[in-house]
């Protein structure tokens, strides 16, 4: 949901940002929206295969996409509890609040990962007040996005003043969403995902209308991962019913991009994705890159 980062040898493609431009609550409808997340691939190169035939085999990332053993093979997420603080739009506590969402969203993604034997590693978060520059080169502007992803860090930017003007205003349920949208982006960092979409935009240019449709994979399936969360955690502890439903809807509303520049899909697709993962709650049926090309336009 954008411009590559040029100090970024990778070049990620930007694999550009996760627009989920979201509702902000009943009330704000015509508010307008942004584009609300940014996936920088950003990778780190893959480990050299151990030549020692008793070294045991460990968890590692598998560089591929429509056949991806993490895609062809299901997982669901467990039921997940979070206890999450009273949601506030301060700084501090829009901070707090993001914060505490994380390590829900590791105890949900840690278990699944490690069962595919897939790495995992908690994500760091910036939850700064304002967007910084990073490994993954100069932050988007205002304009572009209000939170991004760099997978060379492995960091969550969830700056609070753009999400809080820009981006979720009083509406938790947007907040929520964005979160797990970005996290959703980790998770494709950590299986090799993300890496992979990044050198297919790469080859192809990523305005180009093929490396647009594999940005849009991967900005979709980060919803579809997002739905999944989403399910996971609903009806327990601090995420009700009501409130992982409303974050589940909220992708509804994402800006519709010019086709020239259509990097993360229409508001249907992105809708219709998040709204897969949530009722399914299963990785293969979060498959963008064995996807129609309509389900990804």
């Amino acid at each position: 949901m954008t411009q590559p980062a040029k100090n970024n040898p990778v070049v990620l493609g930007a694999v550009f940002v996760l627009v989920v431009a979201f509702v902000l609550g009943i009330g704000q409808l015509s508010r307008p929206r942004l584009v609300t997340g940014h996936a920088l691939a950003g990778s780190r190169p893959a480990p050299s295969p151990s030549t020692e035939p008793s070294t045991p085999v460990r968890p590692r990332a598998v560089y591929r996409l429509a056949d991806h053993p993490f895609l062809v093979t299901a997982a669901s997420l467990p039921p997940v509890t979070c206890q999450l603080p009273v949601f506030g739009v301060s700084d501090k506590q829009l901070a707090a609040y993001y914060a505490a969402g994380v390590e829900c969203l590791n105890a949900a993604w840690g278990p699944l990962l490690t069962a595919a034997n897939m790495p995992f590693e908690k994500p760091s978060l910036d939850a700064s007040p304002t967007l910084k520059d990073g490994p993954c080169g100069a932050a988007p502007e205002s304009d572009h996005a209000v939170a991004y992803y760099c997978g060379r860090n492995r960091t969550i930017y969830m700056p609070t003043s753009r999400l809080r003007d820009n981006g979720g205003g009083d509406a938790p349920a947007t907040h929520l969403a964005t979160l797990s949208h970005e996290y959703g982006h980790h998770v494709q960092a950590l299986t090799g995902l993300l890496r992979a979409a990044d050198l297919k935009i790469t080859d192809a240019g990523e305005k180009t209308p093929a490396g647009l449709e594999m940005s849009r994979r991967i900005e979709l399936q980060a919803n579809c991962f997002a739905g999944m969360f989403l399910t996971s955690a609903s009806g327990r502890a601090s995420i009700s019913t009501s409130l992982a439903r409303q974050a589940q809807e909220d992708f509804q509303y994402a800006v519709e991009e010019k086709p020239e520049n259509n990097a993360h899909g229409t508001a249907t697709n992105q809708a219709n994705w998040a709204s897969t993962g949530f009722k399914t709650n299963t990785t293969t049926a979060c498959n963008t890159f064995a996807a129609p090309a309509p389900q990804v336009a």
